[in-house]
């Protein structure tokens, strides 16, 4: 296999890799009714609102991308594939070891709290699609071993292959001690973008949303009764005094 094919194949995995992981951004954009939805599941709100989930986020956003910085900087040329390859190196480990215990921690929760089975089935499936998806970063990197040996070199002469895996075990170390202290201090959802994004495909958070709209035009169809009905009886009592009169 010549390195320019190798190349193509490397572009051809990286793709999906990017537009999946973008699409699990996305789930942050419906944060707000999933975090609604799950509360309204679990009823435990109290453990929402006191959830360390975003300091945990920010803090570990900063670690990935100070350690994927840093080592970007030392390589003789920080703009090229090589350099994407170990900028992500770290957060590749991280993010595969994460997945895999919040995801083990999240289906304990929805199996205790959720009974609709499709749902349940749907979150599984794509927490298990984030996990391929951070394996794919390992199959580009073995596709790239030869091309990074050659293109890639560090300010210290450290072959980059070497830097790569180091990196790799390093974040994967990182984000199993990281995620096992986060799981251990929540009692909620940890991979809430991958949730957000399995609810929207679901159709669960629609029907939910469906089912409140039904409940406020029947509230206030009620409510109008209400007031329709008083304001009958205040006419009733009106005729009676009249004619007492």
């Amino acid at each position: 296999m010549t390195i320019t094919i190798e190349i193509i194949l490397a572009y051809v995995i990286l793709i999906p890799f990017i537009i999946i992981s973008i699409l699990f951004s996305f789930g942050s954009l419906v944060q707000k009714k999933v975090s609604k939805f799950l509360q309204k599941i679990i009823k435990e709100e109290e453990k929402f609102k006191d959830s360390q989930y975003k300091k945990f986020k920010v803090i570990n956003f900063v670690i990935w991308i100070a350690v994927g910085g840093v080592n970007v900087f030392f390589l003789d040329n920080p703009l090229s594939l090589g350099a994407l390859i170990v900028f992500l190196s770290f957060r590749g480990g991280a993010t595969l070891s994460r997945r895999f215990i919040f995801g083990i921690h999240d289906v304990k929760i929805m199996k205790d709290h959720l009974s609709d089975k499709k749902t349940t089935k749907i979150i599984s499936l794509m927490i298990k699609m984030g996990i391929i998806v951070e394996l794919l970063f390992v199959l580009v990197w073995g596709i790239l071993y030869r091309f990074l040996s050659v293109s890639v070199k560090t300010t210290f002469g450290i072959d980059v292959n070497i830097l790569t895996i180091l990196l790799w075990i390093v974040g994967f170390t990182y984000g199993i001690i990281f995620s096992l202290i986060q799981s251990r201090l929540s009692n909620h959802f940890l991979l809430k973008n991958e949730i957000g994004i399995a609810l929207v495909f679901s159709g669960v958070m629609v029907t939910d949303k469906v089912e409140e709209k039904k409940k406020m035009i029947l509230d206030k169809v009620e409510e109008k009764k209400e007031s329709v009905k008083d304001k009958v009886e205040e006419k009733k009592k009106k005729v009676k005094e009249f004619f007492k009169l």
